[in-house]
């Protein structure tokens, strides 16, 4: 992976970072640092340093990472999530760790991946959150959940009190084939299993960041519908009872008001799954704020409505009701 931050276009150099990226995004009240793996910059603790002074109060500052990163950065990270850190300035920072299955990593970056978590949750237990894909129902989903649950359990987690996972199904990439993808004929199969867990686990939350596609919960029991508000969808607000959902106008599809992706050259677009759908560059903008968003998020969806749901999408219930089918993407295979 050092490989990336020292090829051309793979890592944003650090004079436009300061000159033409960090004064347009002052202003923003949510910046994360992702990549590839961020804290593989050889100047990452330099622009998150520059990025959190700028930041103004009452703004959201994250990073995601895999948790192989350097002692240095992790050094850094402990003093952010510390009390002299970005509570004095009134920031609300934290760590999203994608915490991997044995079949993709190894036993060593699993060990160094555990133990900047245990760092972070030692100084912070909020500091940091886990992250989980979805990407098969072949995958060992319970080891990754016991594991994370462990962790927090070793800590002393307050009996009644909860934690969130992140979790991330694995979305089709517009114009790459062989990217790993989950079915959605196999959203209830991984629902089943996500409730399943839930009632091993009563502590623990799933938040979704983006779209909640319904069709996971097409498996569940009736008696198991209170375990559906343990289910969290762009990013903050809990599912209702599936029993409300048709009293009330709810809609659990594509997050479209999501902060903006840049890449290392200033392009925006507005999510890993459509980096090749180019909607401007931070050079067109004064500043990369609501407005600029706007205008991008626009576009974004005049191009993505025009392409039709493919099935199961076109024949689900759920199809323009409370969905939009699920990642946009998926209509673009």
């Amino acid at each position: 992976m050092e490989e990336n931050v020292k090829t051309p276009d793979k890592s944003m150099d650090y004079d436009f970072f300061q000159k033409e990226l960090l004064p347009r995004i002052k202003t923003a009240s949510l910046i994360n640092f992702m990549g590839g793996e961020p804290t593989l910059h050889p100047r990452f603790n330099d622009i998150l340093s520059e990025t959190l002074d700028n930041m103004q109060p009452f703004t959201f500052l994250g990073v995601f990472t895999n948790g192989l990163m350097s002692d240095k950065v992790l050094d850094l990270l402990l003093s952010l999530v510390g009390r002299g850190g970005s509570i004095e300035k009134q920031i609300q920072f934290s760590v999203l760790l994608n915490w991997q299955t044995m079949e993709n990593t190894s036993e060593k970056n699993h060990a160094r991946c555990r133990e900047v978590a245990e760092a972070i949750l030692e100084k912070n237990g909020y500091g940091l959150m886990f992250s989980l894909n979805l990407y098969s129902i072949q995958q060992d989903l319970a080891t990754q959940c016991w594991e994370i649950d462990e962790i927090y359990q070793d800590l002393g987690l307050p009996p009644g009190q909860t934690y969130k996972i992140r979790v991330s199904p694995a979305f089709p990439i517009v114009g790459e084939e062989n990217h790993i993808t989950l079915p959605i004929k196999d959203y209830p199969k991984m629902g089943r299993m996500m409730i399943d867990l839930l009632k091993d686990f009563p502590q623990m939350c799933f938040r979704f960041d983006c779209s909640f596609p319904p069709c996971l919960m097409d498996d569940i029991k009736e008696e198991e519908y209170p375990l559906v508000e343990r289910f969290i969808y762009h990013g903050s607000q809990s599912v209702p009872n599936i029993n409300e959902w048709s009293k009330k106008d709810v809609y659990f599809g594509c997050a479209d008001d999501s902060p903006m992706d840049i890449d290392p050259k200033g392009d925006c677009f507005n999510c890993f799954p459509f980096h090749d759908k180019k909607l401007g560059n931070i050079q067109d903008f004064k500043q990369v704020n609501e407005l600029a968003i706007k205008k991008m998020h626009t576009e974004f969806l005049s191009h993505t409505f025009k392409a039709q749901p493919n099935e199961p999408c076109r024949s689900c219930p759920h199809y323009m009701v409370t969905c939009s089918s699920g990642c946009f993407a998926y209509n673009f295979r």
